[in-house]
């Protein structure tokens, strides 16, 4: 089987640092599979042996698919989506709540001749997981999860981790619709041990996912979902010798480094997303902003002055980063003033941007262009856009401007009671003295000067 010319990485997906081979259901067939895609592990987290093994299972689902669109339908199609499974699962609840056993058993009845159906044409597999589905009296771990995020004030990146969380503990049971009794401690013990560890993910992010799964299950337990004195996710004790991961530590930019991004590869110039990234690339490096704060930018919240523009950064993550940041260098005055001329109000600076991931931001797309290009340039893993921060951190202790000053600048606390509790932070006039502090060498201005300047 071969996979469409220009795209490789056809049919993979990485969650955590394994690669899934996955398949989009085709629509005529969604009411039966009962999700949109179907992924399966490839028990590696190396690209190249994920690209070798997906072909047969990419091969193996295409045929189930297959084989579910040539089997003949029944009459009644819609009573054997997932769909109708959970509507039949609310008439029973219904009707056991309202303790009028006759409709119950009809009901009961009537699940058992569909599911039999079911089986019949589609195998055992698919009509015990909808049979559960239709009869089973608790909600599904993604619906709870669902209510969970509703009730809950958690930032949107927050939640995303949350889900995710879940999300890779379903994949692991190969189930959508397992619910709270599915997930038992040996379970989560086979989990953590077999998969979670074995990923090449970093202690924080595996502690961070335990964290995630036993902060659901405490609500859950608030809920009377599950059992007040049983959670599976603590506990556990996970070596941090053993679970470094893979990946190297996070790191600035040397000069080399940043001279290879801004002059950029010529393979990467031809890409489409190329018209914004060295705009992002230049503000980054100027400004220290995360990511999402820069895709984020509007109209509005630029002022300009004489030899200098004020960002009021609003839409950050944390209370501190609600601030302002300024540019004083030729170059990201360049960008902004190209990219603002014409624009009122909430308009985009970064108009090719759109919303998307599982947070729901502008930068979900930019992330991955910009680790793509990152990569083209020849720099290394290790370094990524939040090195710019690292790197403006650095050059502004290095000119002897104070933590303070540098903390409102990138948004970080600064960690006294005053400070953080009483003050209302930096003012513009602080952030534009900053600013005029955030310089390079004469070789990386000059190609920044050069990049910036570009029709």
């Amino acid at each position: 089987m071969t996979t469409k010319r220009g795209n490789p990485d056809q049919y993979l997906q990485k969650v955590g640092g394994t690669y899934y081979a996955r398949v989009r259901v085709p629509r005529t067939l969604e009411e039966y599979v009962g999700q949109t895609h179907i992924r399966k592990s490839l028990g590696t987290g190396e690209r190249a042996e994920a690209n070798r093994r997906k072909h047969v299972v990419v091969g193996r689902i295409k045929g189930e698919l297959e084989r579910l669109r040539k089997a003949p339908k029944m009459p009644d199609t819609r009573g054997i989506s997932f769909a109708e499974a959970k509507q039949w699962r609310e008439s029973l609840v219904a009707a056991e709540n309202e303790e009028n056993e006759e409709l119950h058993d009809t009901i009961q009845s009537l699940v058992i001749d569909k599911a039999e159906q079911l089986e019949q044409l589609y195998g055992t597999g698919h009509a015990t997981r909808w049979y559960k589905a239709a009869t089973a009296t608790t909600d599904t771990l993604d619906e709870l999860m669902g209510k969970w995020m509703e009730v809950s004030d958690y930032k949107a990146s927050t939640q995303a981790g949350h889900r995710k969380a879940l999300a890779e503990v379903l994949g692991f049971l190969r189930n959508d619709h397992a619910r709270p009794a599915d997930v038992t401690r040996k379970l989560a013990v086979s989990y953590i041990d077999t998969d979670l560890t074995q990923r090449g993910l970093s202690h924080s992010t595996i502690r961070d996912r335990l964290v995630s799964l036993g902060g659901f299950w405490g609500w859950m337990a608030s809920r009377d979902a599950v059992p007040a004195d049983v959670n599976p996710w603590t506990g556990h004790k996970v070596s941090k010798e053993n679970n470094k991961g893979t990946r190297p530590p996070k790191r600035a930019y040397s000069d080399g480094e940043l001279l290879k991004l801004i002059e950029g590869d010529e393979k990467a110039k031809r890409w489409p997303t190329y018209s914004y990234l060295p705009d992002l690339l230049i503000l980054g490096l100027f400004t220290g902003a995360r990511e999402d704060e820069i895709c984020s930018l509007t109209a509005e919240v630029l002022e300009f002055g004489t030899g200098h523009c004020v960002l009021h950064i609003k839409g950050s993550k944390t209370k501190a980063g609600v601030r302002y940041v300024a540019v004083t260098h030729p170059a990201p005055l360049a960008v902004l003033k190209r990219r603002a001329k014409g624009l009122k109000g909430a308009s985009q600076l970064f108009h090719e941007l759109t919303h998307g991931g599982l947070d729901n931001k502008l930068s979900s797309s930019a992330v991955k262009a910009y680790g793509r290009y990152r990569r083209a340039c020849g720099v290394p893993d290790g370094t990524d856009f939040h090195s710019f921060r690292r790197n403006v951190i650095t050059v502004l202790e290095a000119a002897g401007v104070g933590q303070v000053p540098i903390a409102r600048f990138v948004g970080h606390k600064v960690g006294t009671l005053a400070a953080d509790g009483y003050s209302t932070g930096g003012a513009k006039a602080n952030a534009i003295e900053t600013a005029k502090k955030v310089r390079y060498s004469a070789a990386i201005e000059t190609a920044a000067k050069q990049l910036a300047s570009r029709k």
